[in-house]
């Protein structure tokens, strides 16, 4: 009974000071600086109706008076847009693709085909940029992407929160993934 106690305890000792040791639970080097990590996954298919992505409140803050309008994104997904003289609007999500947000960025990031930028700590391409309009496709999950799409109208132009079309997109998005339950 002692040997085999011994023999129990030597499976436990400590690792020899400098010697490497595997881990479980920790990231991959590569996957700490992975610039498509996704750390808290959000599930976007819970939401079935995409004028809900924004609360009321949300949509009052932004100037957006009159109702959103259901309509169909350039993948086929039925998307909701908002439209007055103050702004342009439209938040787009992407459940059916499966490709997330790694397909835009091969498209619209980088110079490597990356981000360009990060949504309260989601990675996020802007495409569109004017002096007008921005999109911001933004990464929830590995599979899922949401695109918002504002555009200043012809009264908005004297806001002064209006100034940055990219800025307003990213505030707006990182609004939607506030509202997005975890996956």
């Amino acid at each position: 009974m002692a040997s085999l106690l011994t023999l129990g305890l030597a499976g436990c000792s400590s690792p020899t000071p400098g010697t490497p040791e595997p881990t479980n639970g920790g990231e991959t080097t590569s996957a700490a600086n992975d610039p498509f990590q996704i750390g808290q996954p959000k599930n976007l298919k819970a939401v079935s109706e995409p004028c809900q992505l924004l609360t009321p409140q949300q949509l009052q803050q932004l100037g957006a008076t009159t109702e959103g309008k259901p309509a169909q994104a350039q993948w086929g997904q039925t998307n909701c847009a908002w439209d007055n003289e103050q702004l342009t609007l439209q938040v787009s999500p992407d459940t059916v693709q499966g490709q997330g947000i790694r397909y835009i960025a091969k498209i619209a990031g980088d110079d490597n085909g990356n981000p360009t930028a990060k949504i309260d700590g989601y990675p996020a391409v802007h495409e569109g940029k004017s002096s007008g309009s921005c999109g911001t496709y933004v990464g929830v999950s590995d599979k899922e992407m949401v695109l918002v799409h504002f555009g200043v109208g012809s009264e908005g132009r004297s806001n002064p929160e209006f100034t940055d079309p990219c800025a307003t997109a990213d505030k707006i998005a990182g609004m939607v993934i506030s509202n997005l339950p975890p996956a």
